[in-house]
């Protein structure tokens, strides 16, 4: 890269047809093109992996441990681990309480009341603020348009959401795609 690089006083300067060199030495090399379409297709994390390493290492552990709280909870691909981290807290200690061995809260129920709220708040915000003729382009109206029904939250929100709802057994509230995959719903909602 050195060698194409021109110095400009104290600044580079790449030139366009350096660029093209470039690209068409890149474009040259099978290997790079099979590279290229593996990232483009795949997560890079995935692609980088050094397979050599990663089955070379023989993983063998000597501890273990007592798990607390059966069956094991998956928040997939949602951000709900706020929600899911405080109900297996409480779930523990209802199994302790209720001499049970397995228990599980339903993360939707609280999740589902959530989005609820949260459509709630950014509504009566809104009209707050309309009948106060706050711009639309004003940096409060535009933080809430960009913050809609984002996921994740923290221990108030949740403390106020079971204080109102409760909370209830998983099988009275199952999960649904939705929940496990909650990008293409906020997607909707952010729509409506």
């Amino acid at each position: 890269m050195e060698k194409i690089m021109k110095e400009n006083g104290e600044k580079t300067v790449l030139s366009l047809e350096q660029l093209k060199n470039l690209q068409d030495e890149y474009k040259s090399d099978l290997k790079n093109l099979v590279a290229q379409s593996a990232c483009s297709q795949h997560a890079l994390s995935d692609v980088i992996v050094n397979r050599k390493k990663r089955f070379s290492t023989v993983h063998v552990f000597n501890t273990k441990l007592t798990v607390e709280g059966r069956p094991v909870t998956n928040q997939r691909a949602s951000g709900r681990c706020w929600i899911f981290a405080c109900l297996n807290v409480i779930r523990i200690q209802l199994m302790k309480t209720l001499k049970i061995q397995e228990l599980e809260l339903s993360q939707n129920y609280l999740f589902y009341y959530d989005k609820i709220e949260r459509c709630h708040y950014f509504l009566t915000s809104m009209i707050e603020l309309a009948k106060k003729k706050e711009p639309i382009d004003g940096r409060l109206v535009q933080y809430l348009l960009h913050e809609l029904l984002i996921d994740g939250g923290q221990w108030d929100m949740l403390v106020n959401l079971i204080n109102k709802y409760g909370v209830i057994p998983k099988s009275a509230f199952p999960e649904s795609s939705s929940s496990e995959a909650a990008v293409f719903m906020n997607k909707f909602l952010r729509t409506k």
